[in-house]
């Protein structure tokens, strides 16, 4: 039995979905190279979609109980009707990308005052870089690089803290993962990520950015990419530690980026208590959304 380390063990309970919607994972797979801003446009409308339905969902209970303490009664159409409009709530959705090559900075990455040096040297690899607005600093996506987006409310379980999103499913999902079909152990430690030492060899970074309790972002996982983006330069701020990939660690397996992904998305389903995965090709949401940009 490989035994795993997590910082979360003692604190997080298990999760259970409260609504029936959320009984559903969604997971939507983009084939191929996808490219990074239109992979974030994509989740961005989506967590749009969740924020939208929430305030229309506060609106309408806020109504509704206002209706009800004055002592009136809805009939039985007007009851149905809000039931069904209240079930429309949004599924917990994962979305997977395997992105061109780009560097990401986090909020930090703001104050740097090297950024501009940085941001050149960059591009003079032959990658991209993007400002985000999740939590940490540099980190890099691109080519045999499986990269998660896991869009949810963490209202919609039981007892799920921010705290428990990252470590108990995000991170915990990853080296489940690690373990079950590859057979290799895994750490956390005080550093956000999933590491194949205890303090060194990285194999997937985390990031998140919460609003209204709904998530954004995810998981990077170093599936088969080109080792030399993820260690020529300090990824996350820390120095001395070097990065590591599955095909590295597991030279005789069977490794892609969809593949992984799929195994990623069982695990978070699984550790969310969610019966139902509904795997979904991305194709058709990333042609509409360059039609949309095209039309803009």
């Amino acid at each position: 039995m490989l035994r795993i380390l997590t910082r979360a063990q003692s604190t997080c309970l298990r999760f259970y979905p409260l609504n029936e919607n959320y009984k559903t994972l969604r997971h939507v797979h983009f084939p191929g190279i996808t490219p990074f801003q239109k992979g974030e446009a994509i989740q961005k409308r989506m967590v749009a979609a969740n924020l939208d339905f929430k305030k229309m969902e506060a609106k309408i209970r806020k109504q509704l109980k206002h209706f009800l303490d004055q002592g009136f009664a809805l009939s039985d159409y007007e009851d149905k009707f809000l039931k069904q409009v209240l079930s429309m709530k949004p599924f917990p959705t994962l979305l997977t990308f395997e992105f061109n090559n780009v560097y990401t900075g986090g909020k930090q990455m703001k104050q740097d005052p090297l950024l501009v040096k940085k941001v050149a040297e960059y591009e003079a690899l032959g990658c991209e870089y993007h400002q985000l607005e999740r939590g940490g600093q540099v980190t890099w996506h691109g080519n045999g690089q499986l990269t998660a987006y896991l869009i949810l409310d963490l209202k919609q379980f039981s007892q799920l803290t921010v705290k428990c999103f990252v470590d108990a499913v995000l991170l915990r999902g990853v080296q489940n993962m690690l373990s079950k079909n590859y057979g290799l152990e895994s750490h956390t430690n005080e550093n956000p990520g999933v590491w194949m030492a205890p303090n060194d060899l990285k194999i997937a970074s985390v990031g998140c950015n919460i609003q209204r309790a709904i998530t954004s972002y995810g998981i990077g996982l170093n599936v088969n990419p080109d080792m030399k983006f993820l260690n020529t330069y300090t990824m996350c701020g820390l120095p001395g530690t070097k990065a590591a990939s599955l095909k590295e660690l597991a030279p005789d397996a069977d490794v892609d980026v969809k593949k992984a992904g799929d195994l990623f998305a069982k695990e978070v389903a699984r550790l969310l208590n969610i019966g139902t995965i509904e795997h979904m090709d991305g194709r058709e949401l990333l042609a509409a959304e360059e039609a949309d940009a095209a039309e803009q």
